[in-house]
């Protein structure tokens, strides 16, 4: 049993905003953890205006109460009162597998190592469109990763790397992962892939949700790259302008099955690279469409 006054090993970060019933099934994943119970502690961060349910504290759950913003916000206010070496960052929607925190720590052991994303395994509940797509091609970790940035869905992080560079940016509704994983990289610390470390999320099985999804990415990217290239029409246009070209030889190999949509059949390939293609348009048109009102620091 940990003594009072040892250093807890690690504090798992988990926002919400009212989605309860997927918050307890995360909840029982992380209480099936190989990690010992006394060696982290969970703390739940609901982003509504209400309190959470006070049902939800037990064993080492503890329930914060951040209104304000959005689900960076959240984050932020769990690092003011986490107490963990390690922070370590799950949705309320994911499930993380038994030896989750087990293997993401032993990825934070590597030498040189501050950072560390882990994979995030797509599952489908029903079969759609909407679904055949995010299995593809959401949350490409080790992808990510390569490009110095990682998702909240599944991050382990030092203190001393907030210590550093600073929280994440709480403005952004979107992209406030990649910001964050931006500046620490860009202040010398190092991002490793962990492909045992996963956690299992829901896929989206409907259009809409794919469209907002983009939308909401497409303005947090915008938001970021405003300190590059400021907002007049110009930069915005020279921002969009590679977005516009059509990666046509990346489409026509996951129109004949290779890379992402090998596992697919041919008629359903077709429909996920064609959904595809409108994305990516979609993605474009939205960056143009951000409202300034969502641009200012």
């Amino acid at each position: 049993m940990r003594s009072v006054d040892a250093p807890l090993r690690l504090s798992v970060i988990v926002p919400v905003y009212r989605d309860w019933p997927a918050l307890e099934r995360c909840l029982a994943a992380l209480a099936a953890q190989a990690l010992p119970m006394q060696d982290f502690e969970v703390l739940v961060v609901s982003n509504e205006e209400t309190p959470p349910p006070a049902y939800l504290a037990r064993g080492n759950v503890r329930l914060l109460h951040e209104p304000a913003g959005h689900s960076y916000a959240a984050r932020n206010a769990g690092l003011l009162t986490a107490q963990g070496a390690v922070l370590a960052f799950t949705d309320s929607d994911c499930r993380p597998e038994p030896d989750w925190l087990t293997q993401g720590l032993a990825a934070l052991q590597r030498p040189g190592v501050s950072l560390v994303g882990g994979r995030v395994l797509m599952v489908a509940e029903r079969q759609s469109l909407a679904a055949d797509y995010d299995c593809c091609f959401a949350f490409p970790q080790a992808e990510n990763i390569r490009q110095g940035h990682s998702v909240t869905a599944n991050l382990f992080v030092k203190r001393a790397v907030f210590e550093s560079v600073g929280t994440f940016n709480a403005a952004l509704q979107s992209s406030g992962d990649f910001d964050f994983c931006r500046r620490a990289v860009t202040a010398g610390f190092q991002l490793h892939y962990a492909e045992n470390a996963v956690v299992k999320h829901p896929a989206r099985d409907r259009l809409e949700a794919l469209f907002r999804k983009n939308r909401r990415v497409a303005g947090g990217t915008r938001r970021r790259q405003l300190d590059l290239q400021g907002k007049g029409l110009g930069a915005r246009l020279a921002f969009v302008r590679p977005l516009i070209k059509p990666p046509l030889r990346h489409w026509w190999r996951l129109l004949r099955g290779h890379g992402k949509t090998a596992g697919l059949p041919p008629l359903r390939r077709i429909g996920v690279v064609g959904l595809l293609c409108l994305l990516h348009y979609h993605f474009a048109v939205s960056v143009l469409r951000t409202p300034p009102s969502k641009e200012q620091h």
